[in-house]
C-alpha cells in the first residue's frame, strides 16, 4: 500500500487522482479475488512452475520443503488441478492421521475448490459437503463431473487401498515405506501421478533414502542461512533445488522456506540462529542427509576392527536384527 505522502504526490492533478483511484481499485479486487477464489486467481511462485514441470514429465515427485514452505499449498492446487482437469478424475489424499487430515489437509483442500463449488451440494452425482469441524462428510467429495477424491490416513489398515485406482495420490508428510511401494502400484491403471511432500524432520528415512539416494541434483540455489560449503558434491552456499532420482520417471524439488512470502521468514532466522548445520538443513531448505551419527551417535574408531588384527583361524559371526523395514 502507497504511503500518505505518495498518494498526495499522486493526486496533485486530476488525471493523476484518477489513474491513482483505478491502481488502487485494481489492486483491491486481486486482493479480494485471490482471497475469494484462490484456485482462479491465487498467487502462485515460481518454483511451482518448476514443480508442474517435473511432474509433467515424470511419475513421482518427492517435495521436500523446509517449515512453512508452502508444499503443502502447492500439493493441495494440483490435486484441485487434477480434479477440475479430467472427467471422473480420482484423487486420493493421504496425512499421518485422520485428525491431522482434518486439521492440515482437508481445509487447503476446500480452500482451492472453485468458489461456485464451495456450497453444499448434494444431487445424483455431486456430493460436497465441509465443515470447519469435521472435514468433508465420510472423508470424501464428489464434484458435478463426476471427479471424486477421498482423504485417507497411514494409520488405517493396509488393506483399505487394495482395489483403489486413482490419478493423483498425494502423500503429506512422510508415508511409510511399505505403504508407498502399495500406492504405486495403485496408479498403474490410470496411469497416475504420485506426490509425496514433507518436511523430514526424522531425517534420512527409509523413504527419504528410497527417493533420493543415488539420484543426480540437476540445480541448484543460493543458501544464506549457510554460506559455506554444505555438500560434498554442491557448490559453496548452495543448497539442492531439483533432482533426477535413480527410480526411472521420478524427479525430487525442494522448497526453500524463504521462497513463501506468506511466511515470516525473518522468525525462522531467529529460530534458527546458532543451531546445527544439519537443522538448518532441516527446517530452512527441507535437505536431511545421510549419516551414521543419526543411527550410531556413540560410533567411533574403537569399533573399527583392520584385517590385521581378524585370526587368520576360526570361525567368523555376524550379529543383525532382521527388522522387517530394512
Amino acid at each position: 500500500l502507497p504511503s500518505r505522502e505518495d498518494a498526495a504526490v499522486a493526486c496533485q492533478t486530476k488525471a493523476g487522482e484518477k489513474a491513482f483511484r483505478e491502481t488502487m481499485y485494481k489492486r483491491g479486487l486481486a486482493i479480494y479475488n485471490e482471497f475469494n477464489d484462490p484456485f482462479r486467481y491465487g498467487y502462485e511462485p515460481d518454483h511451482w512452475k518448476t514443480a508442474d514441470k517435473l511432474l509433467d514429465e515424470s511419475d513421482e515427485l518427492l517435495i521436500s520443503g523446509g517449515n512453512r514452505s508452502g508444499k503443502t499449498e502447492y500439493a493441495a492446487k494440483y490435486a484441485m488441478k487434477t480434479l477440475i482437469g479430467k472427467k471422473d478424475a480420482r484423487v486420493v489424499c493421504f496425512h499421518t492421521t485422520h485428525q491431522s487430515s482434518l486439521q492440515n489437509q482437508q481445509p487447503v483442500i476446500y480452500k482451492y475448490l472453485p468458489v461456485e463449488y464451495r456450497r453444499k451440494m448434494k444431487g445424483r452425482v455431486e456430493n460436497v459437503s465441509y465443515s470447519q469441524k469435521n472435514g468433508f462428510t465420510e472423508n470424501t467429495f464428489i464434484l458435478p463431473e463426476g471427479a471424486q477424491c477421498w482423504f485417507m490416513h497411514y494409520s488405517q489398515d493396509r488393506r483399505t487401498v487394495e482395489g483403489l485406482e486413482a490419478d493423483l495420490i498425494w502423500c503429506d508428510e512422510l508415508v511409510p515405506m511399505d505403504l508407498l511401494e502399495t500406492l504405486r502400484y495403485r496408479l498403474v491403471t490410470r496411469a497416475g501421478k504420485l506426490i509425496v511432500s514433507f518436511t523430514p524432520i526424522e531425517g534420512y528415512s527409509m523413504t527419504v533414502k528410497d527417493m533420493i539416494s543415488g539420484g543426480e541434483v540437476t540445480e541448484w540455489r543460493d543458501s544464506e542461512l549457510l554460506p559455506g560449503k554444505n555438500l560434498p558434491a554442491g557448490p559453496e552456499g548452495q543448497m539442492p533445488y531439483t533432482m533426477r532420482c535413480r527410480r526411472p520417471r521420478a524427479n525430487a524439488i525442494w522448497f526453500h522456506t524463504k521462497w513463501n512470502p506468506f511466511n515470516p521468514y525473518s522468525e525462522l532466522k531467529k529460530r534458527v540462529y546458532g543451531l546445527h548445520q544439519g537443522e538448518v538443513m532441516v527446517r530452512a531448505y527441507g535437505w536431511a542427509t545421510a549419516t551414521s551419527g543419526a543411527q550410531f551417535p556413540r560410533f567411533n574408531d574403537d569399533h573399527i576392527v583392520s584385517h590385521a588384527k581378524v585370526p587368520a583361524e576360526g570361525v567368523n559371526y555376524m550379529v543383525a536384527d532382521p527388522a522387517g523395514a530394512r
